[in-house]
């Protein structure tokens, strides 16, 4: 079981992505995942792992805390 609600966590996946106005392929590319992985997670269907959830942080230039705390 996750700590985090993974539609939660796509949510602000997508969110974040479309505020930097990154599509899923640029953000993809950038933390050195599938888009097809990226459309799943904002969908809720996948949880990255830690160490993924710190490259897709990266990416984005914010913090794994940033990403995982929903803006409300």
């Amino acid at each position: 079981m996750y700590m985090f609600d993974p539609r939660e966590l796509g949510q602000q996946l997508k969110r974040l992505r479309t505020q930097y106005r990154l599509t899923q392929a640029a953000l993809a590319k950038r933390a050195q995942v599938s888009p097809i992985f990226i459309a799943k997670v904002e969908a809720g269907e996948r949880m990255p792992s830690w160490d993924t959830l710190a490259r897709l942080a990266r990416a984005l230039g914010i913090t794994v805390r940033v990403a995982l705390v929903p803006n409300r």
